[in-house]
Formats: structure tokens, C-alpha cells, sequence
């Protein structure tokens, strides 16, 4: 591209996008007012640009979009704050309790505080992420102004370009999308009735016009406003009853990114070139501009006033000659500025990346949403019997399998598009279903060359967790913020007469009940079942005991050390922790009114209730000398892998924060050194720890760190050098950072109820 004809349209957004790539006959924009012949005696809206923040543009309704389960960011997440009254942000606490169904069109309500900014507002569902198309978003803009013209009340509404914030669409793409999508809606209300005198016979009327006037699109970055105003004036350029505002409006909380300054800048400069290239063929002294000249190089005119005179000179020659050059070796890519990196969790620095791996038939289904981007959904082919084999074997796995085949679950699984976006070390939230979520994806390590040098995984390398794509609703619970901080700790409770006894979960239990009163927690311990072996000063754990502190004590922690099973007596595939007296499942916490915050549980899988027969220690499924119980119903074959996913859904259910659960057993000293280091970061910050970033001043550590600390200290402690014999324990020595999974929203901050009662506080 010649410098000298370079154009901001030039250096901008106006490319094809994954989700809509060119054709070899592009379509023409749909356009619904062409159906019938141009009106113009019906009403007309008038949609101007503003640049400025969403939240402090006066209007009757603002609005934002939404994808199905994804928190709030940049507008939306702006109005989220203007909206919210207290810390607890309105939108992004219903997209975590699974409130807004955000449909293709569906339109959510949220309330106002009083005396805010926003008075109404609201989003438009936009549908799973990576699915919005140029149609899809015509559709949504539709069903957005046609609910506003139904609300009846509403005569300004003010909103963003939906659609285009990540790069799923173009500017040019959603504001087609939008004047198409307002048109139809406008040319289906028909004409209005000129005043005439009263009649004497009753005569039929049309629909009245609705009264909604004014949309205001406002866009935060400066040079992306002058872009959409362009691209809306050009789509709208032949509907009588759609109109642009002829000029950009400024607001308050307009912005002007690195990304639009440097385009400014080229700008200026590339004027300024042209200026002295056409001042020197005119033989002005000393290549100046002549005296009856514009200037177009106003904007440089302070940077350049504070270089010598020669220096100056040569700066302009250079110019000059940048401008006869045909071709440079200049390449510019110019983009959205990053989201603020506040919104993706304090200390983050970086938006996160969102992957959504869900099953299909023949393959499974990926989508992605980044702060630069949006990878539309598509089925990626994979032989599932194939990746049950694979899930098989990297769960609980050998130190060779440890070792050998991570790398080829990110080439053979992962997409390559999207493995590009794992090795970038952003917190990665992985939303995925009942069966995908029985895949390690912990292991992820990033793909790499042949030869090449093996990176630490993902997990490792910045903070990893999981979220269920379920089709309930969470329960609303009341924030436990009051009082000390209370956990409660529960080891090894299972019938010893049925073989359930495990020394290494009282062990742990102990370690873990004196580190949290070290931290400053008050904590409830129970270990042991009624007819074991008692520890002195220790309450034993009786399902009824334990249920009583669980609805009463209002713990903001609960740790749990012992077996888990399958219900297989109940409907569906509920899962709970085994107990001496039964299963103790989140249907007898349903009447929990302020469940726990977090929830550990080092729980492996017994297969020995409901049907499993034969005494002696449970066995590990899928692996020799396992023992099959009435559970096995896994679609990977292995009900180990799935226990996790269900004993989180089950509690994420009921309203807990995070669950964090190991995926296999795991040696003794190896889940005390994981609870520590976790517990140790959580609530100092990582101060002591062995691992992860310390926390700041200014910002709670968030669970994600405490999860990333503890399984990074982990990674430490497996065998170096030679490798150790291959066998069961050695394995699980090797891959015990893996093991635990967590559930939850890696950047949530975890504030301790009461800042006064830490170690050495007053």
C-alpha cells in the first residue's frame, strides 16, 4: 500500500472474519425496506454516534449484548457498575447463577440503582459465543428495536455496535446488521394518517407510530466512532425512515486508544510528507510549506517544537521521501484496544480466553472468545473412540503416559487455531458439558515443533479452570462476608467394616484443620466414622453431625477427605461423599440458605456402593483389579473421570462459589502439600507459599492463583532426573498437579470476611 495514499478505512477493520469469510459472489447486504416501495410518511428514527461511555449518555434504555454465559466485559461490564449499588455487580452475578438465558434476541431487564446514570437497562441475548453471523446479528437488531418500540415508554435508547466488540464481526458487517435489522422493523409499522377534520363515520386507522425517536450508538475509541458513523451513513443511505446523524456527537468518557493514536498519527504524518513532497517540487526555500498553505501537520507541530532546527529539517526530508516510496516494509495491524485489564480479575493483566469444548455427533464442538477475537463454533472431526482411550489413559496415568501424551491431547483434540490461543499465557476458562468435562484438560501443554522444547503446561503457566454448561438455574444465596472466617474440615468418614477406612485422609485432614487455624480460620473437624478408631479431642463424622454445622455454622470453606460415589438409586447421576450412615449429597444441602464459598474435596471414586460387590480396598476404574459398580455409565468408560464434573455439579448447583476436586488418588503428602500451599496463598496472598505470585496491597489473590500456586508446587515436587520405576504410585506422584480440577471463576477474588482476624492483626 502506497504511504501516501494510505486512508484510515485502510488500516482499519474492514476485513472478512472467520465467521464470515468472503465468497466468490459476496451477497449484498440484506435489506427489508426493498421489499416494498420506499415510504416516507411513516416514522422515522434517527440514530446518531456518539463518542463518549455508554453509561453516561443520557437515555431512557441502555443497552448492551450478551452471549450465552459469558461475564460481562467492556460495555457491558461498564454498565454492569453504573447499574450496580453495592460490590456485588448485577449482571455478572446472573450471568454466574445462569439467569439470562441471552437467546438470539431475547431481551433481560436488569434493575437500576437510584440516582445512577442509567435508569433502564438491559441486554440482547446474542446467542452462544462464536455463533453470531451477519444474519444472526440483522435478526438481534430486530428483535432489540421492535421490544424497545413495544415497551412503548421508551424514546431514546442508547446502546453499542453489538456485535463487533471482540472481531466476531466487522464495523461495516454489524452496521449493516443494524440498519438492516431497524429498517424491517420500521417499514412493518406502516404509514401514519395526515390530521384531517373528524369524521362522521368511523374509519380504520393504522397501528400510531411508535415513540421511540432517537438511538444513540456510542462508541468509547474516538477514530472507531468516525469508522461506524461512515459505515452507518453508507448502509443507510437509501431508507427514507432510517436517518444518521450528520456529525459525531461528543460525550463525556470518550477515549482515545494507542491503537486509533498511532492511526491519527500516520495520518498526520503522511500528510505532512505529501506537504513537503509537493513544497519541494514547487522549489519553496527550504523545503517549507508556502506561507498561503494549510497545514495539515498541526497535530505534530508540539512534538516537533522540541527538536533542534536540524534535526527538524531532517525529519521533514525523511518525510518527503517516505512519500515517494511506492511500497514500504511498513505493515500495521490496527485493532480494538484490549478490554481494561480490571475487568479479566485484579492482577491479571491480560483478558481472558474462553473456550467452549462441547460434545456432537462425530466430533466436538469448539468455539473461543478473546479479548481481541472471536473463533466462531465449528465441529472439529475426532474419533471418540480414540479420545476414550485417551481420557483412559491420562487418567491416573504412568509416568510415561504422563510424560508422552499431552502433547498429543492438545494436537489431536485441540484445534489449531485454538491452540495458538492456549499458548498464550491468559487465564483460560474452559466451559464445557458432562461429557467433555471428563477429559484432563489440565494436561494441556500447548503444541509445539517436532524437537522443540517442551513447555510447561497450561495449568502451570497461568490460571485454568472449568465451568458446566448446565440447563438449571443456580440458587441466590446471601454472601457470607460477616464474622470471622469458619471452615469446615472432614476426613475419612467411611464404614471401616466395608473396607472404606483411609489413614491418609484423617492425615490430611489434621494437616489441613491446623494450617487454617495458623491462617487465622475458625474451624469445625470432624474425622473419622463412629465405629473406627477415635482421635482424641475429635468429634467422629456422622452424616447428621456434619449436615447440622453445613445449614448452621455458615462456613465460607469446606474441605473433604475420604470416598466419593454415584447414586445409582437416584434419577439422573447424582453423586455425593460417602459417609459410615450413607450418601451425603447436595439434595440434603438444598435448604442451605448460605452455602460454602469454596469447597475441596480429595474424594476418589469407590465403586464399590450400589451393587459393587466384594470386600477389600476399592479399586481404581479402568485399571487392573478394578471392581465395576452399578455406576459405570460414563461415555468415556471410566466413571473416575466423570466424578468430579458430578460432584461439582452437584454443588455448583446448590450455589457454592468453586469446587475444586482431584480427578484421582493421589499419594498422602501430596494432597497435605496442595491444601497448604492453596489455603496459604488464598487467604495471605502467597506469603509463605512455595509457589505462584505473591498478592498485592490493593488486591485480594484470586481463587484461580491459590489453584495455579498450589498445582505449580505440585509440578515441582515430581521426580527429577532419572526416571523413577513405572509403577501405580510413582504415577500418581508424577501427575498429581493434574489431578485437581477446578470449577469456577478463575479471576474471582476471595476477601476474607474479616480483614482484622488475619495472622498478627489486631
Amino acid at each position: 500500500m502506497s504511504t501516501a495514499a494510505a486512508r484510515i478505512a485502510d488500516l482499519l477493520e474492514d476485513v472478512p472474519t472467520a465467521s464470515n469469510p468472503p465468497g466468490p459472489h459476496p451477497a449484498p447486504a440484506p435489506d427489508p425496506a426493498a421489499e416494498e416501495p420506499p415510504r416516507a410518511d411513516g416514522p422515522v428514527l434517527v440514530v446518531t454516534v456518539v463518542w463518549g461511555d455508554l453509561a453516561q449518555v443520557p437515555a431512557d434504555l441502555h443497552v448492551t449484548g450478551h452471549y450465552q454465559s459469558v461475564a460481562p466485559a467492556a460495555a457491558e461490564l461498564a454498565l454492569d457498575a453504573a447499574i450496580s449499588a453495592g460490590p456485588r455487580r448485577t449482571i455478572t452475578e446472573h450471568t454466574k447463577l445462569g439467569w439470562i438465558g441471552a437467546q438470539l434476541g431475547e431481551v433481560t431487564y436488569f434493575p437500576c440503582k437510584d440516582g445512577g446514570p442509567v435508569r433502564t437497562a438491559a441486554v440482547v441475548g446474542m446467542g452462544p459465543m462464536g455463533t453470531l453471523t451477519e444474519r444472526r446479528a440483522h435478526q438481534m437488531y430486530a428483535s432489540l428495536l421492535g421490544e424497545a418500540v413495544a415497551l412503548g415508554h421508551v424514546g431514546t435508547m442508547a446502546t453499542v455496535l453489538i456485535g463487533s466488540g471482540t472481531g466476531n464481526l466487522t464495523v461495516n458487517q454489524a452496521a449493516r446488521a443494524l440498519v438492516g435489522g431497524f429498517a424491517g422493523i420500521l417499514a412493518s409499522a406502516g404509514p401514519t394518517q395526515p390530521t384531517q377534520p373528524t369524521p362522521t363515520v368511523t374509519q380504520p386507522t393504522s397501528a400510531p407510530a411508535p415513540r421511540l425517536t432517537d438511538v444513540f450508538v456510542v462508541e468509547v475509541d474516538r477514530l472507531r466512532a468516525e469508522q461506524l458513523h461512515l459505515a452507518l451513513t453508507r448502509a443507510a443511505a437509501k431508507l427514507p425512515r432510517l436517518r444518521i446523524g450528520p456529525e459525531l456527537r461528543e460525550e463525556s468518557g470518550g477515549r482515545l486508544f494507542a491503537p486509533s493514536a498511532a492511526v491519527y498519527a500516520l495520518t498526520a504524518l503522511t500528510g505532512l510528507a505529501r506537504s513537503e513532497g509537493a513544497a519541494a517540487h514547487d522549489g519553496s526555500p527550504g523545503g517549507t510549506d508556502p506561507p498561503d498553505s494549510p497545514d495539515p501537520s498541526d497535530a505534530l507541530h508540539t512534538v516537533l517544537a522540541g527538536f533542534a532546527p536540524d534535526i527538524r529539517r531532517e525529519i521533514r526530508e525523511q518525510l518527503a521521501h517516505l512519500a515517494e516510496v511506492a511500497r514500504t516494509d511498513l505493515s500495521l495491524t490496527v485493532g480494538r484496544a484490549m478490554d481494561d485489564p480490571e475487568a479479566s480479575g485484579p492482577g491479571s493483566g491480560s483478558v481472558p480466553v474462553r473456550m467452549s469444548v462441547q460434545s456432537g455427533i462425530g466430533g466436538l464442538r469448539w468455539a473461543a472468545l478473546t479479548g481481541r477475537a472471536t473463533v466462531p463454533e465449528r465441529l472439529v472431526p475426532v474419533d471418540m473412540d480414540l479420545l476414550r482411550e485417551l481420557v483412559e489413559r491420562l487418567t491416573e496415568p504412568t509416568v510415561e503416559d504422563a510424560i508422552e501424551l499431552p502433547d498429543l491431547l492438545s494436537r489431536f483434540v485441540v484445534p489449531p487455531d485454538f491452540q495458538r490461543l492456549v499458548t498464550d499465557d491468559a487465564t483460560v476458562l474452559l466451559e464445557l458439558d458432562r461429557d467433555t468435562a471428563s477429559v484432563p484438560w489440565e494436561f494441556l501443554a500447548g503444541s509445539r515443533q517436532a524437537g522443540g522444547e517442551q513447555r510447561d503446561p497450561l495449568a502451570i503457566r497461568t490460571r485454568l479452570s472449568r465451568q458446566l454448561r448446565t440447563p438449571y438455574s443456580r440458587v441466590m444465596t446471601e454472601g457470607l462476608s460477616d464474622g470471622p472466617l469458619r471452615a469446615l474440615v472432614i476426613g475419612d468418614p467411611g464404614d471401616p467394616e466395608k473396607g472404606f477406612q483411609l489413614p491418609g485422609a484423617r492425615t490430611e485432614a489434621l494437616a489441613v484443620a491446623t494450617r487454617l487455624r495458623d491462617l487465622g480460620a475458625k474451624v469445625t473437624l470432624f474425622v473419622g466414622a463412629a465405629n473406627s478408631t477415635r482421635q482424641p479431642g475429635v468429634d467422629p463424622a456422622r452424616r447428621l453431625d456434619v449436615l447440622r454445622v453445613l445449614l448452621c455454622g455458615g462456613n465460607h470453606i469446606v474441605h473433604y477427605c475420604g470416598h466419593s460415589d454415584f447414586d445409582p438409586t437416584g434419577t439422573g447421576r447424582r453423586s455425593g461423599w460417602v459417609f459410615a450412615d450413607g450418601l451425603l449429597t447436595a439434595q440434603e444441602l438444598a435448604l442451605l440458605e448460605r452455602p460454602p464459598r469454596i469447597v475441596v474435596a480429595n474424594a476418589c471414586y469407590t465403586a464399590r456402593l450400589g451393587g459393587a460387590t466384594g470386600p477389600g480396598t476399592p479399586g481404581t476404574p479402568g485399571k487392573p483389579g478394578a471392581q465395576p459398580g452399578a455406576a459405570d455409565q460414563s461415555p468415556w468408560g471410566n466413571p473416575q473421570a466423570a466424578l468430579v464434573p458430578s460432584l461439582a455439579d452437584e454443588f455448583l448447583r446448590m450455589g457454592v462459589g468453586h469446587y475444586i476436586g482431584a480427578a484421582w488418588r493421589i499419594p498422602d503428602d501430596q494432597g497435605v502439600s496442595f491444601a497448604e500451599e492453596f489455603y496459604t496463598h488464598l487467604l495471605t496472598g502467597g506469603a509463605g507459599g512455595s509457589g505462584g505470585s505473591g498478592g498485592s496491597e490493593d488486591a485480594p489473590p484470586t481463587v484461580g492463583d491459590a489453584v495455579r500456586a498450589a498445582r505449580k508446587r505440585l509440578y515441582e515436587q515430581r521426580a527429577t532426573g532419572q526416571r523413577p520405576p513405572d509403577t501405580a504410585p510413582n504415577g500418581q506422584r508424577w501427575s498429581a498437579w493434574a489431578a485437581y480440577q477446578h470449577y469456577g471463576d478463575a479471576a474471582d477474588p476471595f476477601d476474607r470476611p474479616d480483614p482484622s482476624d488475619r495472622p498478627g492483626g489486631s
